[in-house]
């Protein structure tokens, strides 16, 4: 039931987990606006989570993933229309820590999290949990020092595994997966074991997987905002049973910052799952939970997608390409990757630029497909984006002049260095300027490829110029 502090109708929905999140369990979903209650059936496999270091299983690790869990199928039930006013989601969810979770310090840090990764409000209800557990503690005990990576099975998650695995021949790694889709998992599951065909017995994939059930008749997002911190909430926990402090996430730095493309864009899913205030946010989360500090990073936060393919690049492994998958909204069809929304671009861009042969199918290239939108809109504004970075680094050749117009333009690229640089181990300055160098590199490597991948989308004499506002001389 909604606390006295808040009322039916200041809430847009209410998800009551009832005895706890369980394998086989359900949630209550209460649509406050169209005054419907129904039962939604939840389905988990949380095996991942019974390999580890720890002889016991932490009931704040346990806590975590049901927490993880909760705001993921809220955030999957209650519809959000982010053009309007903001959604409320009231949450009632049984935890073995009442007495940390319903604390102000971490209910301020959990609602802050959320608005800025979903610009909801949601409000949460921490109740004793009384059920048996779910989470037994007499399992196998995994015997590794390792370090535990999120995985995808995206060209990132590749990239970065590759690079990593490279660099430290000595290290074992555990790459952690989760979603509920069929297809995913699959994915996830056929890159893992090709990195492993490479690499023998230097990593191991855990996933925990998530279905909603009985659910055919509400609205859902298209797009989990909560996707990232979700993600990395889980990947937490297994970090932290495998007896680490440190969780990393492979993103290069141009999709994990994700700066808008242009003012003018509307619809564009400007997502913050890898944002760094979104990994900082997580981090501090997770280390009020388990009592001890703990680091969610991102390793590429300072490269471009085609500086993570050197190693690839190196020992010529273009086999590797298209088995991975980057598109925005995959097909049904035989050829699954659109290549002209703006992640099959960022793809087809860091290929080019890293210069291997693009071997993965493409429908605009390979398919007799026709879109129903007009295909060159995601290059476009790219296209535009690159444009106005470009005219904002070529004011000055001085890093603080060329920092300033770059902040003046984007604002949050001042907020990442202000919040980011004491956990990054880097002065402010040193910051500044290797951020700045990030967006000269991807500008230079859209320089050398932008005809060839403006071919079949854009005439050559048909580019918009940049906004050149907020130059500083």
């Amino acid at each position: 039931m909604l606390d006295n502090k808040f009322s039916t109708s200041s809430v847009n929905y209410t998800l009551d987990f009832g005895a706890g999140i369980n394998n086989d369990g359900s949630v209550r979903l209460t649509d406050h606006k169209k005054n419907i209650e129904s039962n939604i059936g939840i389905s988990i496999d949380d095996q991942a989570f019974q390999y580890r270091v720890t002889q016991g299983f932490p009931s704040v690790v346990a806590d975590l993933i049901d927490l993880a869990t909760a705001i993921h199928i809220s955030d999957r039930l209650s519809f959000q229309d982010l053009r309007h006013q903001q959604t409320s989601i009231y949450v009632v969810l049984p935890v073995r820590h009442p007495e940390i979770l319903n604390t102000q310090l971490f209910q301020e840090k959990l609602q802050d999290l959320l608005k800025w990764s979903t610009g909801s409000k949601w409000i949460f209800e921490f109740k004793n949990r009384n059920v048996s557990e779910r989470l037994q503690t007499s399992l196998p005990i995994a015997t590794t020092d390792c370090e535990v990576a999120l995985w995808s099975g995206g060209l990132d998650a590749l990239l970065g595994i590759y690079d990593r695995l490279k660099t430290y021949p000595e290290r074992s790694f555990v790459l952690f997966g989760s979603g509920g889709s069929t297809n995913v998992y699959h994915l996830q599951e056929e890159v893992a074991k090709k990195v492993e065909s490479i690499f023998p017995n230097r990593s191991t994939l855990y996933r925990y997987c998530i279905r909603i059930s009985e659910s055919n008749a509400h609205a859902k997002n298209k797009i989990t905002r909560t996707r990232g911190l979700v993600f990395a909430m889980l990947g937490a926990a297994c970090a932290s049973l495998m007896g680490q402090q440190k969780l990393c996430f492979y993103e290069n730095g141009i999709g994990a910052i994700n700066l808008p493309y242009r003012a003018s864009a509307i619809g564009l899913d400007h997502t913050r799952s890898v944002h760094p205030l979104t990994l900082l946010k997580v981090s501090d989360i997770i280390s009020i939970l388990v009592g001890e500090t703990f680091r969610v990073w991102n390793p590429f936060l300072f490269s471009t997608k085609a500086e993570m393919c050197s190693k690839l690049s190196e020992d010529g492994r273009i086999d590797l390409l298209p088995i991975t998958k980057s598109c925005d909204s995959p097909h049904r069809k035989k050829i699954t990757q659109c290549g002209y929304c703006s992640s099959c671009l960022l793809r087809r861009q860091s290929i080019a630029a890293a210069n291997l042969e693009d071997t993965t199918p493409y429908l605009i290239s390979h398919g007799n497909y026709q879109p129903a939108a007009d295909p060159s809109i995601s290059l476009r504004n790219m296209l535009v984006q690159v444009d106005t970075l470009q005219s904002l680094l070529n004011i000055s050749d001085q890093h603080d002049i060329q920092w300033k117009n770059l902040a003046c333009k984007f604002p949050e690229l001042d907020d990442i260095v202000d919040n980011c640089s004491t956990v990054e181990k880097l002065t402010t300055v040193e910051m500044k300027m290797k951020l700045t160098r990030l967006y000269q590199n991807y500008v230079s490597e859209w320089n050398n490829v932008r005809s060839q991948l403006s071919v079949g989308l854009i005439k050559s004499n048909d580019i918009e110029s940049p906004n050149q506002n907020c130059l500083v001389a």
